[in-house]
């Protein structure tokens, strides 16, 4: 029984975050049917990162279509390039992350699947907003001025399964 209720738990703080995602280190937006929340760059504490860094750029994708959507680039214009990682070691290649209807995707945590924006083109401190733009197969394009976070705060951790 503990167990049941437990699980039930992790289901309504998830669906509490993607309910009502908002956050004072973070921007939220939308395209069509596709959510983008709690998005948002890191930066460590007041270092400024200065061009050629590399730095995190973190969100989740919740779909509140009937059909499944894709992510299938992102480009930012204060970045070289734009590139999915899963983990702090493992690059993919290109972007396509499907969301299926209802559903979401957490690109939330740098331990797991998250982007990075390669070689700034510009310094970037804490507390400035950079622009980024998603790309989405059905929903289109949406630019989004993306907070840069201090890291020094916690960020939003996985849900442990029990």
């Amino acid at each position: 029984m503990a167990l049941t209720l437990s699980a039930c738990a992790d289901v309504d703080l998830r669906q509490k975050r993607i309910d009502n995602p908002r956050r004072g280190d973070s921007v939220s937006a939308s395209v069509g049917t596709m959510r983008l929340l709690a998005v948002r760059v890191v930066a460590p504490g007041d270092v400024v990162h200065v061009k050629g860094d590399t730095v995190g750029l973190f969100l989740t994708l919740a779909n509140d279509g009937l059909r499944s959507d894709v992510l299938t680039a992102v480009t930012a214009d204060a970045a070289t390039s734009v590139v999915l990682r899963v983990g702090a070691t493992q690059r993919k290649e290109g972007i396509n992350i499907e969301v299926p209807p209802g559903g979401v995707s957490s690109l939330q945590y740098p331990g797991g699947p998250h982007f990075e924006l390669v070689e700034l083109k510009q310094d970037v401190g804490r507390g400035s907003f950079l622009p980024v733009t998603f790309h989405f197969r059905r929903a289109g394009d949406v630019e989004v001025n993306v907070f840069v976070q201090a890291f020094d705060r916690p960020i939003v951790t996985p849900v442990e399964r029990g």
